[in-house]
């Protein structure tokens, strides 16, 4: 065997010319599979990230029903911001922080004009905990305890009523028993969601201050919740649903955002068809090369037959050359392509939109296991398989015709 492993490098090599092109087409392959997967997986963890970590957080939790009616920001589907229900929480194994927000919907004014608006009243040091990127695109300050009336508004929205940071209006909103209400509020920033709706609609508000506003002291409408990684959330959800019992639901960010998951599951798909083109495409160039190998060494395994020589020799010989061209390609692309990966995601990604965002993310390259392995082995199991035709046209020559061809 380590015979035909030494003579079937010796044949690879005879023609250096036409290995290194069926060589590089592998490597191509390999490459071209790895860098635009790598590329398109950060894009799809750079998106995620941002609404587990920047917008909705891992999970959320809201009264019995909230869901159904969640578009018109009901207030009467609230509970205590104090209890045993944050105490539950925040001793399921998984979770990390819990940030109570308090969710309404109402009239921001600036003097001259006037717009609806869905206004989330938070806690500033509790929502950095389960929110690290809240503020990643937030241009000017944050919403927190230095100024007790203190918003943040969309960038759209911002700029509708013609607001700029230290500037302010009047937020009006409807408590549970509908009497209007209505409190200054000082603009502290700007903040681009990403989201065109999102941007025009949206306020920030601290929740002292919004509680305030609505009569509802102590009272809010969910809690959003942080776990400790990604791949625990539905493990942490089904634990926060056993320790609040059905009168509370929990929803995970995929509930909540369903087009982001469905984005990300369509460019993975998208991926895979590209990635099986390029591959394809390598291997039909690994058949080529070895039908040439076989017609050129016509009379070469006439000889072989004809010294004794099996069939079967023949074959595992031909099917050694593809592996051997299998070896070097993918080899050479895998070494090209991790290396281009690292530099990238060393030096902080590349920035980019993600489809329908206007947010710019840094979009750093990611090579995970699902995508390295199937790569590799669809590239050298598949040069192996192309290799398989042309092994077998080799040994089915009859030694005679073999021995006279020219």
């Amino acid at each position: 065997m380590f015979t035909l492993i030494g003579l079937a490098f010796r044949n690879v090599l005879r023609n250096k010319g036409r290995a290194a092109f069926t060589v590089g087409a592998i490597a191509f392959g390999v490459m071209m599979t790895l860098m635009l997967g790598s590329f398109v997986i950060g894009l799809g963890n750079a998106m995620i990230d941002d609404v587990v970590n920047g917008k909705v957080g891992a999970l959320q939790v809201h009264r019995k029903g909230y869901d159904d009616v969640r578009e018109n920001q009901p207030l009467d589907l609230d509970f205590a911001q104090t209890g045993d229900v944050i105490e539950k929480v925040k001793r399921v194994p998984g979770v990390t922080a819990v940030s109570p927000r308090l969710v309404f919907s109402g009239l921001a004014a600036n003097g001259s004009q006037s717009t609806m608006v869905i206004a989330t009243g938070i806690d500033a040091t509790l929502e950095d905990k389960v929110l690290p990127d809240a503020n990643a695109f937030l241009i000017g300050k944050a919403v927190d305890a230095s100024v007790a009336n203190g918003a943040v508004f969309g960038m759209d929205l911002a700029a509708a009523m013609d607001l700029k940071p230290g500037t302010g209006g009047t937020l009006q909103a409807a408590s549970k028993n509908g009497q209007q209400n209505a409190l200054d509020f000082e603009l502290r920033g700007t903040l681009n969601s990403g989201n065109a709706f999102e941007s025009k609609r949206t306020v920030l508000v601290p929740l002292k201050w919004a509680q305030e506003l609505l009569g509802m002291e102590g009272r809010i409408t969910e809690l959003a919740i942080a776990t400790r990684d990604r791949e625990s959330i539905d493990e942490v959800a089904s634990g926060v649903r056993k320790a609040l019992g059905p009168d509370y639901e929990v929803q995970t960010w995929k509930q909540l955002r369903p087009n982001v998951d469905d984005v990300v599951n369509f460019q993975r798909m998208v991926l895979t068809a590209i990635c099986l083109v390029f591959l394809v495409i390598a291997i039909i160039g690994v058949v080529n090369t070895m039908l040439m190998a076989v017609l050129e060494r016509t009379r070469e395994i006439g000889t072989m037959m004809a010294v004794g020589m099996r069939r079967g020799k023949i074959t595992v010989l031909f099917l050694l050359e593809a592996a051997a061209l299998a070896l070097l390609g993918v080899a050479s692309g895998l070494a090209v392509s991790l290396a281009v990966i690292f530099v990238i995601a060393d030096k902080g990604g590349v920035p980019a939109a993600a489809p329908g965002s206007t947010a710019i993310y840094h979009i750093v390259p990611a090579v995970p296991f699902y995508l390295l392995a199937p790569t590799i082995l669809l590239a050298g199991f598949g040069t192996i398989l192309a290799g398989v035709y042309p092994s077998w046209r080799a040994a089915r020559l009859n030694p005679v015709d073999a021995l006279r061809s020219t």
